[in-house]
């Protein structure tokens, strides 16, 4: 099993955050060099024709690249610890409710608000078609869904449950990745978000997460909750 890693990027980062604070995973790690598009050629390609990073691909020659597919892959296979999708049908649905709503109101509004920027047209170099005409609506439905969010965490530490789980990881990755390129991702007006975004920000795995790619070995444990 092997993972196809790169730099920095809200995809990549997920999955690492993911592996970080789950544990317990034996996996070979090589890095695509998405900076200079690498992702878009081969040999990439052969493993990935989409060319979307990352990519986990199984012994059997079967390759996952959808990040939730990747996440849940793995918290199924790890040889120990806590689950971070559940252990219950209860709590799986639950997760995989919070992960779905954060991705589509708020995760893939704010990236889709970035991909229509002149930074994004010169990043792609025509590998990506973007729109920037529908800025100001992503815009506007990014932040009507972190205002309903911000009242969803009143009176919790996290989405769901007692510890992050892919729900909290997933925005957090994104947030994280992209907050340095949209400035009005964390305004100080939505507490309990920004005090969501600071626990998460002070978890361990996030440094974990940011080291460069590297084989990861079963016996490293997540972070304790």
């Amino acid at each position: 099993m092997k993972l196809y890693d790169s730099s920095i990027a809200p995809n990549p980062f997920t999955v690492r955050f993911f592996i970080a604070e789950r544990g317990f995973l034996s996996i070979d790690v090589g890095a695509v060099d998405l900076l200079n598009l690498a992702n878009r050629h081969e040999p990439y390609l052969s493993i990935n024709p989409r060319g979307e990073l990352p990519a986990l691909l199984l012994d059997d020659g079967t390759a996952l690249t959808e990040i939730t597919a990747i996440c849940e892959y793995l918290d199924e296979i790890a040889i120990n610890g806590q689950s971070l999708i559940g252990d219950t049908a209860e709590q799986r649905a639950a997760t995989r409710m919070w992960t779905r709503r954060v991705d589509l109101e708020i995760a893939q509004r704010f990236i889709d608000w970035w991909r229509g920027s002149e930074d994004a047209e010169t990043y792609y170099r025509g590998n990506r078609v973007t729109q920037s005409g529908g800025r100001e609506a992503n815009r506007l439905m990014a932040n009507q869904g972190f205002n309903r969010l911000d009242q969803d965490l009143a009176g919790r530490s996290f989405l769901f449950g007692d510890r992050p789980g892919m729900a909290d990881i997933l925005l957090f990755a994104f947030m994280f990745t992209m907050i340095g390129a949209i400035p009005w991702l964390n305004p100080p007006g939505r507490t309990n978000v920004a005090d969501w975004f600071k626990r998460m920000s002070e978890r361990p795995s996030v440094a974990a997460a940011c080291e460069p790619v590297r084989a990861i070995r079963a016996d490293a444990g997540g972070p304790e909750a």
